[in-house]
């Protein structure tokens, strides 16, 4: 499975101005007038500090799952390894805090969506998840996607999964800043 999240113009350019702002408001507060000065703090042995670095893992409480074990209403995490991207997630409460949240799990019925059919293309399995995702979301959070402050991410059959007979399309719903929400999303109208 392959993961995807539709991207909205306006909001690209919202973040890209909001980047330009802060870059030049950082710039305006930068350095003490003097062209190519630095200073240097004096370093005193006797206060010198161990730092730990905490080691990426589970969020505590969570579970590994299969991604096509995914139900509606379930929250999770992917993994920080690239070769379990299509194979297994974090499940975490949804009352912890959580990237994703599944809201609808379909079966793939586009074109060549038969059991033993050759995989009809990455472009029309895509289109045809995300517009089966696109027409559930208002049932779930309770407001249009083009109207809401959340946002799609995508999950559907890849090439290889789709030869294991995988037609499996996972919903989800995400914040639209790309921070962790706590709680479910069902029905906030957000």
């Amino acid at each position: 499975m392959s993961p995807h999240r539709p991207t909205r113009p306006v909001r690209r350019l919202a973040a890209a101005l909001v980047a330009i702002v802060a870059v030049v408001a950082l710039a305006g507060c930068s350095g003490d007038g003097s062209e190519g000065s630095t200073t240097t703090a004096p370093v005193d042995d006797a206060t010198a500090q161990t730092v730990t670095t905490a080691v990426p893992g589970p969020p505590p409480g969570a579970e590994v799952v299969g991604l096509r074990e995914l139900e509606t209403g379930q929250c999770f995490e992917t993994l920080d390894d690239p070769d379990a991207d299509d194979k297994a997630v974090y499940l975490v409460n949804c009352t912890d805090p959580h990237t994703y949240e599944v809201y609808d799990v379909v079966t793939y019925e586009g074109d060549g969506a038969g059991r033993g059919t050759d995989y009809p293309g990455t472009a029309t399995v895509q289109n045809w998840s995300e517009q089966a995702c696109f027409d559930r979301f208002e049932a779930f959070v309770g407001v249009r996607w083009t109207l809401s402050e959340l946002d799609i991410a995508v999950w559907w059959p890849s090439e290889e999964s789709w030869a294991r007979a995988d037609r499996t399309v996972i919903c989800t719903v995400v914040s639209g800043t790309g921070d962790t929400v706590v709680g479910s999303q069902a029905g906030t109208a957000r």
